[in-house]
């Protein structure tokens, strides 16, 4: 199977040039490298011109701004039909094996019919390379803590984009990424899979992951074990009519659910109902639907 490798860029020129030369000095090369750079206005079209006569990296340039998610759906449509899809970020570092890894884990998984996807962990820095945290799962919260799966996913993000790889029946359904909505990229493809296909996480960090203040794809100012407010918070929130625990998942959820209800099992769309329906409760209804969800796939320690 053949590998694309794509990338999504705009005002990347800091950080551009190392993630680049991590992918290109994978010990599995890549069969293309493709950029699609959102109307830079810094150096980064002048590094992939660089690169362009070097190796066999090609880009395109938008003529206007598309966004995150527009901007990576055409990047993965210029992709090669029939080719594993590895999605890459501007200002990570790839670790010399990560393709290589990733490739052979959803090789032992990939079934041509159904959406097949491949994560793993990440490596947390600074903007100069300084560990923060050998493990980003740990980070917020998502190592060893509980299982992953389709219920636990619903209810919070733990997929990382730049980590993934996909096979081509998962690429399809890029494309149907809905437009103008507050989740990612990373967030549709992750349902997805999960949903209607095979997924396998590599627990090993194969990406550096920095933080610098500017990212758009992962948030890591707040572990989820800290992140709730007081109990007079919380209520005061309540009582204002603000509460706004979980709506981006649910946003989420509701898009996804309306566009592939009819195509899921029985199992799968009770899972989406059953989520979807929390929506007009209280915030203590949603908090304990949480903690009852993480609890139940809640893995024991040794």
């Amino acid at each position: 199977m053949k590998i694309s490798v794509v990338m999504a860029t705009y005002n990347g020129e800091k950080y551009l040039e190392q993630q680049i030369k991590s992918i290109l000095g994978q010990t599995l090369k890549p069969d293309e490298f493709i950029v699609c750079d959102d109307n830079s206005t810094d150096g980064t079209i002048k590094i992939l011109e660089k690169y362009k006569q070097l190796f066999k990296l090609t880009y395109v340039v938008n003529t206007a701004r598309l966004g995150v998610i527009n901007n990576f759906v055409k990047a993965v449509s210029l992709a090669a039909p029939g080719n594993y899809i590895s999605l890459a970020d501007q200002d990570d570092e790839w670790m010399p094996d990560k393709l290589e890894k990733s490739v052979q884990r959803l090789k032992e998984i990939d079934d041509a019919a159904i959406p097949c996807m491949v994560y793993s962990d990440l490596m947390l820095v600074d903007r100069d390379e300084n560990l923060l945290n050998i493990s980003f799962w740990n980070e917020v919260g998502q190592q060893e803590k509980y299982q992953h799966n389709l219920q636990t996913l619903l209810f919070g993000q733990f997929v990382n984009g730049c980590t993934t790889i996909l096979n081509p029946a998962l690429r399809r359904m890029f494309k149907n990424i809905p437009d103008k909505v507050r989740f990612h990229h990373d967030d549709w493809i992750a349902v997805a899979a999960f949903a209607f296909g095979k997924v396998a996480s590599i627990k090993e960090p194969l990406v550096k992951y920095r933080k610098h203040g500017n990212n758009v794809t992962i948030k890591t100012n707040t572990k989820p074990r800290n992140r709730y407010r007081t109990l007079t918070e919380q209520l005061f929130k309540v009582i204002q009519g603000k509460d706004d625990f979980l709506s981006i998942r649910f946003e989420l959820a509701r898009l996804f659910y309306d566009q592939y209800a009819p195509a899921m099992t029985a199992e799968v769309k009770q899972c989406f109902e059953k989520f979807i329906a929390l929506e007009g409760r209280s915030y203590f209804a949603k908090k304990i639907a949480f903690r009852r969800v993480v609890k139940k796939f809640q893995i024991e320690e040794p």
